[in-house]
């Protein structure tokens, strides 16, 4: 009987440690969802404030990661313009449109100062994100850390390279990045970048 109690226990914690981690929602986010057929219809006489790429993510945080996105970019509607990659029908890779729809009429909103398209507002971290940084040399050397994926800051503030790299690191599961790649700079500072993220063992003293 122990016996059986003993491997139930260990069973279960097995399966609990395999599960994905659900991503979190920021509470202002939650209200944000996915266009309806009226408003893609409409799209065009909502503001357009960005676009988001998912490379890989569990199923069941792709719209949690794009309501994070929609919100910090100032929107409220996300659409989903192309399907990159699907795990039994559900997409796993996509590429999103980030928009500030009236939700009253579809139409744009007009009282939003964040609601345009614009490279000098800031990123702000979501809740989580505050612990993720740049992957340090001794974290690498002692193999501590797994490669999650990659990820692709499109053109921002330069300021916002930094915060952009927590917030996806932590949505993708990581809290280290690694910038292998400039795409494009502002008086030598970083405006677009590529990115390895990984999730690290927190067992150095240099974290």
């Amino acid at each position: 009987m122990k016996k059986t109690i003993l491997f139930t226990v260990i069973a279960s914690t097995v399966l609990a440690g395999c599960g994905t981690r659900k991503i979190a929602v920021y509470p202002e986010a939650k209200s944000i969802k996915a266009m309806s057929p009226l408003e893609v219809a409409r799209k065009s006489e909502c503001n357009f404030v960005g676009t988001h790429t998912i490379t890989k993510a569990h199923p069941n945080n792709v719209t949690r990661e794009l309501k994070n996105v929609a919100y910090q970019k100032g929107g409220n509607r996300y659409f989903i313009s192309k399907v990159l990659s699907k795990n039994k029908s559900r997409p796993t890779g996509v590429v999103a449109e980030l928009y500030s729809c009236d939700l009253t009429t579809g139409a744009a909103t007009t009282n939003s100062p964040t609601a345009t398209i614009n490279n000098n507002s800031r990123t702000t971290l979501i809740p989580g994100a505050h612990a993720v940084r740049a992957i340090s040399f001794a974290e690498i050397e002692n193999n501590l850390c797994k490669v999650l994926g990659t990820y692709t800051v499109p053109k921002t503030h330069p300021d916002n390279i930094e915060p952009e790299l927590a917030n996806q690191s932590y949505m993708m599961g990581g809290n280290r990045y690694h910038i292998t790649k400039i795409i494009s700079t502002r008086s030598s500072k970083p405006t677009s970048v590529i990115a390895d993220v990984y999730r690290c063992k927190h067992q150095s003293v240099h974290f």
